[in-house]
């Protein structure tokens, strides 16, 4: 993968903003001003002066470890690209083009428990991408291991990474190669290596084979000599096939294991980009002799017939060398985190790597194309618990194992300028908490959340928007209770955690809101803190500082002045009284533009003594500033519905309006927020139709906008809340909010039993003298039931009887009421007068007047002289539920 001289202008400008971002992290003396944090390294690591291994035929010339700590957090692997030694005076001795190579090891206390779950994650460099391989070569390893010689053991420089056997070469009389078991007498032992090679050792370049130690006399002649096959990644012969093609038996190797790098058909053979493998360094079965038919020139004049290709597992491209980021900004450390997991029956574990899962900003990389700068690999191993020779004790030896190769193997420029160091920073350890974070926006304007997933990242200018941080001492583990492996919350205390916080876009896009402190009386907060007991500490505008530089804005860099949030939290996280803490910053959108504005990513990192983990703000949208206001105005206001009617439906007309005033868009969504009785929510969504300066919209409010008809009937209760009050507020795609609307929804029985009468019935006038025994209607007036769902019953009684205003003189007689079937004398008892026993599911009106005739209905009886004058009384009609049955 090429790379162009522009990196460099890109990474300097990188660099400079990062500067101060990172400097609350470590110190000064670094190698390149941008790298992120790491833990005190030193505690955690070694380097110890290595027991060298001799092959059988030979001296192994790899005795020395050039590991070394840089700083507080930073281990180095190699020590630029060596030198030529000689000794000797008529006859010399010399050792060349060896390189550099180191092992940094766990110190015993801090042994990798292979019985349980265990990772760590950590920060690689490999330096910047050289058109020539050597430059970049050879490579580190992460490795697993419980070799005798425990954190002593160290393999072989250049190819062997500092874990692998020397394929030793010997030419003096004869040529003796190396065989598969001397290679693997000189590796590190009952180990599992994870690779990042970054140059591609593959027989037919000219560093091919390289000599490394000779013996020159008097007249010049070379003799004794000892070269390295430089073919590990072996593209020739039968590079490329699968270990059961050689005849091995299944189980000596890793599953999907290949002679020489091999991603499915293709051979790698791009020395820039780098793999990523896994490999059992310490089996001969790892190494396999390569018998050339044809040799290639340098080793036909060497003399040499055979070499000595790898077998490696899920081989991976990867660029392991300096990369772009999304914006074209160089990253030069590489994050990954490597995990562990036994089985149940600890017969064997599965080993994962996730290479560039975020990048130096502390911002998840999910690219796993492989057509990008700045992807994502990933991969895992099933590895047998045997490979590690262990005896009752899981307990093994981690760390990393690096090797340079020496640029002037294969020209006569040797310069050390030009090979790059290899080196390594602890994020989190075997024994660590593994502490989780999340980050989101709440927009407490518009009520929605945003996160890295959401689909809907805008706000509104002026809108309340809140960075939400969580972090975790562990995620939740499903792990067995009767399981003998721990689940994560069962790793020790996550301490001394300092969070750093870049606020995104800072003053120019957002702005901090301060509100009054409930902790320190007359104090001003603009967060907080909160931890799972309720506790909070508050995050004070003193404990913001400023960083500069540039930053991304949409498609161009643009100049911004940012903010830091430094606090150290007073409580550690731990799986018993502070699981969760979470940290909540105000802020307030800021877009004065004429267009919207994507704020980016910015990076938060939690460090702690023990463990550093990292996060950054979702992306989100604030849309440009529109300065009209969308209004709402209810056409109508009271209703009623009849309790448990069937299909219930209330349709409640909205006209709309902007001030100023500007047209409706067709097609336009509208959300409209439905609030009844301030107790259920529902929100609907309908589309505008028209294009004129008002849009009139009903909302029909029935069964099917709920989750049942239940919901429905015990939201618009008889009961409860009647009348009910239904708010309607609007908003449209600019995220407009109108103001609210109210209606009023009376729900009455679905029951009608109502009775009417006239004001009046009167009767015929009688002369003094007249005997009739019956007096007739002067006219019928009239009596109305009207019901629905309830059959009836009517009865009517005298309230008052018939008396002679003035003198209080009874009328001498009686009111009949007269049937077909009935004659009844009407006093002060009620008397039935009609029945109907139908329950009519509409409503239904009964005129019980229109079957009087002039001898039925109400009738007045004489029974003796009555005085001249006028006589009135009161007659009540009284409407009851009839028993059907």
């Amino acid at each position: 993968m090429m790379k162009g001289h522009h990196k460099h202008l890109i990474g300097y400008i990188f660099i400079s903003f990062f500067w101060l971002f990172f400097a609350v992290f470590f110190n000064t003396n670094t190698i390149y001003a941008s790298e992120p944090a790491g833990l005190p390294i030193k505690d955690y690591l070694s380097v110890y002066d290595p027991v060298v291994v001799n092959p059988d035929n030979g001296t192994n010339l790899f005795k020395t470890n050039s590991a070394q700590f840089l700083n507080t957090d930073t281990g180095q692997l190699t020590d630029g690209s060596g030198s030529t030694e000689s000794s000797g005076i008529l006859e010399k001795t010399i050792n060349t083009n060896m390189g550099t190579y180191g092992a940094l090891w766990s110190n015993e206390k801090n042994r990798w428990d292979l019985s349980q779950k265990q990772s760590i994650s950590a920060w690689l460099y490999f330096g910047p991408y050289d058109n020539n391989p050597l430059a970049n070569g050879d490579g580190l390893a992460f490795v697993l291991q419980n070799d005798i010689r425990k954190g002593q053991a160290m393999g072989t420089g250049l190819q062997g990474l500092g874990v692998y056997g020397w394929d030793l070469t010997h030419i003096d009389d004869t040529v003796k190669p190396a065989t598969p078991n001397i290679i693997a007498n000189t590796s590190i032992r009952n180990s599992v290596a994870l690779e990042f090679d970054t140059n591609l050792n593959k027989v037919t370049d000219d560093a091919s084979p390289t000599e490394l130690h000779y013996k020159k006399g008097i007249l010049g002649i070379k003799s004794d000599q000892y070269f390295t096959s430089h073919a590990f990644d072996s593209t020739v012969m039968d590079a490329g096939n699968p270990s059961d093609f050689f005849g091995i038996p299944s189980g000596e190797l890793l599953p999907n294991s290949y002679l020489g790098p091999k991603i499915y058909t293709e051979t790698m053979d791009n020395a820039g980009s780098g793999h990523i493998a896994f490999t059992l360094p310490g089996t001969p079965y790892s190494y396999f002799v390569n018998i050339f038919s044809d040799p290639p020139s340098n080793y036909s004049k060497n003399r040499v017939s055979t070499t000595l290709g790898q077998f490696h597992a899920n081989p991976q491209k990867a660029q392991l060398t300096n990369d772009d980021d999304y914006f074209g900004n160089l990253v030069s450390w590489h994050h990954v985190t490597i995990t562990w997991e036994p089985n149940e029956d600890l017969t064997a574990g599965t080993l994962s790597y996730v290479y560039n899962d975020k990048d130096e900003n502390g911002i998840t990389n999910n690219n796993k194309s492989t057509n990008e700068y700045f992807r994502r690999v990933e991969s895992s191993i099933k590895v047998p618990m045997s490979t590690f020779n262990l005896y009752n004790n899981y307990n093994v030896y981690w760390g990393f194992t690096g090797s340079n190769s020496n640029y002037g193997q294969d020209s006569d420029d040797d310069d050390p300028n030009k090979v790059y160091d290899k080196y390594v920073k602890l994020e989190t350890l075997p024994d660590s908490p593994n502490p989780i974070a999340n980050s989101s926006i709440t927009d407490n304007t518009l009520n929605k959340t945003i996160t890295d997933q959401s689909t809907d990242i805008d706000v509104n200018s002026s809108d309340s928007v809140d960075l939400n941080y969580e972090i975790r001492h562990a995620k939740d583990d499903d792990t067995k209770s009767n399981s003998a492996i721990l689940p994560d919350s069962q790793k020790p205390s996550w301490k001394d955690i300092v969070a750093a916080i870049q606020i995104p876009d800072m003053e120019t896009y957002l702005d901090f809101r301060q509100e009054d402190s409930p902790n320190t009386p007359g104090q001003k907060r603009i967060g907080y803190i909160e931890y799972q007991d309720g506790t909070q500490d508050d995050l004070l505008v003193s404990d913001v500082s400023l960083t500069s530089g540039q930053a991304e804005s949409t498609s161009n860099r643009v100049d911004i002045n940012s903010r830091l949030i430094n606090k150290k939290l007073s409580k550690d996280l731990d799986n018993a009284d502070n699981k969760i803490t979470n940290i909540k910053i105000f802020g307030t959108a800021i877009n004065k533009d004429l267009k919207d504005h994507l704020v980016q990513k910015a990076p938060a990192y939690f460090n702690g003594s023990n463990a550093i983990i990292s996060t950054s703000s979702p992306e989100f949208n604030i849309r440009y500033e529109k300065n009209w206001s969308l209004m709402a105005k209810g056409l109508e206001e009271n209703y009623t519905l009849r309790f448990q009617q069937e299909n219930p439906n209330i349709t409640l007309p909205i006209e709309l309006s902007y001030n100023p005033e500007q047209k409706f868009v067709p097609g336009d969504e509208l959300l409209v927020d439905i609030n009844i009785d301030n107790d259920k929510k529902i929100q609907s969504k309908i589309n505008v139709t028209g294009n004129d300066t008002t849009e009139k919209i009903e909302i029909p409010i029935n069964e099917t906008i709920f989750d049942s008809a239940s919901d429905f009937w015990n939201t618009f209760s008889l009961e409860k809340n009647n009348p009910h009050r239904i708010e309607i507020t609007v908003t449209d795609k600019d995220s407009k909010v109108s103001n609210n609307v109210q209606f009023y929804v009376e729900v009455v029985p679905n029951k009608v039993l109502e009775v009417d009468a006239s004001k009046s019935i009167s009767f015929k006038d009688i002369n003094y003298s007249s005997k009739a025994d019956y007096i007739h209607r002067k006219d019928d007036g009239y009596v109305k039931v009207t019901s629905r769902n309830n059959p009836w019953q009517l009865r009517t009684r005298v309230v008052t009887p018939l008396t002679k205003s003035g003198d209080n003189e009874q009328f001498a007689g009686s009111l009949l009421y007269i049937d077909d079937d009935q004659r009844s004398a009407l006093n002060d008892s009620p008397t039935l007068i009609e029945e109907d026993n139908h329950s009519y599911p509409e409503e239904t009106e009964t005129m019980i007047s229109d079957s009087w005739k002039d001898d039925t209905g109400l009738i007045l009886k004489q029974t003796g002289l009555n005085e001249a004058g006028k006589y009135t009384g009161v007659l009540e009609w009284s409407l009851a539920d009839a028993d059907i049955n």
